[in-house]
């Protein structure tokens, strides 16, 4: 029996050969972003705010106002929000940047104390891991006798430690701040560009559209729906991710206590767009001030710190993420836990942020080119007009 050719097509179009494409495409084009990642990186903020805002143009296009002026009202209103929360947060970026030699260490310091309370509970609960057996060196076997226990100077790797985090952000400290301020031109873009793909949105598809054969018009408009969609599906699944992450560990850190619980929930929420890595920096991060804030009055207050992000990764992989981000992009989960770890080896930290919208658009892309270069019938009809067009060009030379 055999396949419908639409069936066959698509079976085609998904195959080893098409995924191999994908796969190649996706890593040339995580390295080409890596280069101007300066520019990628507003670029894809703007496309985050595009799908945020272009509703409210909807809405203001429907109240009778032109596209233009509710472009610009809406954008008007984005730079006031950007700016009053630029506002709000400029004196603690410049108090923190002012004592960050000393702020690090002073966590560093608060780290190395958890992790040697930690050391000393669990070598109290079961000492049989924590012994450690040293034997004499050869020339003291003759004035000591047996085994000895070695115990290094309490505190001195602290100290050692403390030493070297200092030095470092000492050193670094004005080559982070000049980063920073490296950032911000880029980041003033972001209005800049979001108010063209709001305006020019649609004028930009049609300019597209004009350079496709007509054999491929009804497909390649298909493409372009898909990758629209799946791009604001993705981007509209993670902010839905970010925002109930950030409720979950904001209601978790009040109920705890903590100073700035939905602050501190919404930087550990945001940490999380950089797969793996950002979820553990996240959850390190509070678990330090909560060590660092509450140092004698709540011992266990880290220890319920890490149980919360631990309940809380566990409701994102069965519940959340699913519901959102996991739907959107209809991966499987060993494509996409191998496609990060490709992204970080080729890309770096930016390959693991960038890998999977930039998966999602060439796996679509890939899919429907294949579609259209095994459909017989397409090929064949663009075959055929430009036969048409050659016979009609011709036509004048042999009339008389």
């Amino acid at each position: 029996m055999m396949l419908q050719p639409t069936v066959m097509n698509r079976a085609l179009s998904s195959g080893p050969v098409v995924w191999v494409g994908i796969i190649i495409t996706t890593c040339l084009l995580l390295v080409l972003f890596q280069t101007a990642l300066w520019l990628v990186m507003p670029l894809l903020i703007s496309i985050v705010a595009y799908y945020i805002l272009s509703p409210l143009v909807k809405i203001g296009i429907s109240q009778g106002l032109t596209r233009s002026r509710a472009v610009m009202i809406v954008t008007i209103l984005m730079s006031v929000v950007l700016a009053l929360a630029g506002f709000g947060i400029a004196p603690k970026c410049v108090a923190v940047t002012h004592n960050l030699p000393a702020l690090i260490e002073d966590y560093v310091r608060t780290g190395n104390a958890l992790v040697a309370n930690a050391n000393d509970s669990l070598s109290k609960k079961f000492p049989f891991l924590f012994r450690t057996v040293v034997k004499p060196p050869p020339e003291s076997i003759g004035t000591v006798s047996g085994n000895i226990t070695a115990e290094a100077p309490a505190g001195s790797t602290d100290d050692a430690t403390s030493r070297e985090v200092s030095d470092f952000t000492n050193k670094h400290s004005s080559d982070i701040a000049l980063e920073l301020a490296h950032w911000i031109p880029s980041l003033l873009l972001v209005p800049y560009i979001t108010y063209f793909f709001l305006l020019d949105g649609p004028r930009f598809k049609r300019f597209l559209v004009q350079a496709i054969p007509n054999a491929f018009f009804e497909k390649t408009l298909y493409l372009f729906y898909r990758v629209e969609d799946q791009i604001r599906r993705y981007f509209q699944g993670l902010l839905a991710l970010t925002a109930l992450d950030a409720a979950c560990l904001g209601v978790g850190l009040w109920a705890l206590g903590l100073n700035d619980p939905f602050l501190l929930a919404g930087i550990a929420a945001v940490m999380a767009w950089l797969p793996y890595l950002g979820s553990i920096g996240g959850g390190l991060l509070v678990t330090l001030v909560a060590a660092h804030d509450f140092p004698h009055n709540h011992p266990w207050l880290p220890y319920e710190v890490v149980g919360l992000f631990i309940l809380v990764r566990l409701m994102d992989d069965f519940i959340f993420m699913p519901l959102t981000v996991g739907r959107s992009l209809q991966m499987h989960p060993l494509i996409t836990v191998l496609m990060i770890l490709l992204g970080g080896a080729v890309a770096g930290i930016s390959g693991l942020l960038l890998v999977m919208p930039v998966l999602g658009v060439v796996m679509v892309a890939g899919q429907i080119i294949g579609e259209l270069a095994t459909d017989a019938r397409i090929l064949a009809r663009h075959r055929h007009a430009l036969a048409l067009r050659k016979r009609r060009a011709r036509m004048d030379l042999f009339t008389k």
